[in-house]
């Protein structure tokens, strides 16, 4: 792994497609859902139905045809993906019950953070002359392959396909600490952002208790 990391590899950005969906789900298992900072410290790859409700999220993000994955020119091998959705003026936000599900509460935990963080960002009332974004919501390099600039490529190849599709910003919520860096070094905006250490549950106790670096939620955007 130390020899893939410290060697130059070359890759392909390409449109998920229906017969990628499986690859790119189990990959996703593999890195994103173990390693993102709100399914770590919320333990979510422990409890079954969260891990499926997971799974059903990541599909359905799957069927808005804009997302990307980078594939190895060499193996094939998928080594990191940015899964896309469309956010347009008009669509209600659906809110989400703080009484989780027993048996995917740690999911719901998630989802409701997610909802509270896109709530308290009001977008389109924030940019009153915004009607359509491609939000990026969820970037992952698979561990090997980091440091690779394949986190670039992805952004920069679903903002070309934004700007073909006429939408007129990109929305990423950022959970963890080195997408927010990465992000910001291509040019994009921190427009809100809370300590994980605020965020706590009726009780008053603190819900996602995530390690150092990750001590911030944030959400950045690209006016295109």
């Amino acid at each position: 792994m130390d020899t893939i990391k410290n060697t130059k590899v070359s890759f392909n950005i390409v449109p998920i497609t229906d017969n990628d969906k499986e690859v790119v789900i189990n990959s996703l298992k593999q890195y994103f859902f173990r390693d993102e900072p709100l399914c770590a410290s919320s333990g979510l790859m422990e409890e079954k139905e969260s891990v499926i409700q997971l799974e059903n999220f990541c599909v359905d993000l799957l069927r808005n045809e804009i997302s990307f994955m980078a594939v190895s020119t060499e193996t094939g091998e998928l080594m990191g993906a940015s899964l896309n959705s469309p956010m347009f003026r008009g669509n209600e936000i659906q809110e989400i019950g703080e009484e989780n599900n027993e048996k995917s509460s740690k999911y719901n935990d998630i989802m409701v953070l997610l909802d509270k963080a896109e709530r308290d960002t009001d977008i389109f009332g924030k940019y009153p002359n915004i009607d359509r974004i491609m939000e990026l919501k969820i970037i992952t390099v698979n561990e090997a392959y980091r440091g690779q600039g394949i986190c670039k490529a992805l952004v920069n190849k679903s903002k070309e396909l934004a700007l073909d599709l006429g939408y007129q910003m990109i929305y990423v919520e950022c959970s963890s600490h080195f997408t927010a860096m990465a992000v910001e070094r291509f040019g994009f905006q921190c427009i809100y952002s809370f300590s994980y250490s605020d965020y706590v549950n009726k009780q008053g106790e603190v819900v996602f208790k995530t390690k150092p670096p990750h001590e911030y939620f944030k959400i950045h955007v690209l006016l295109l």
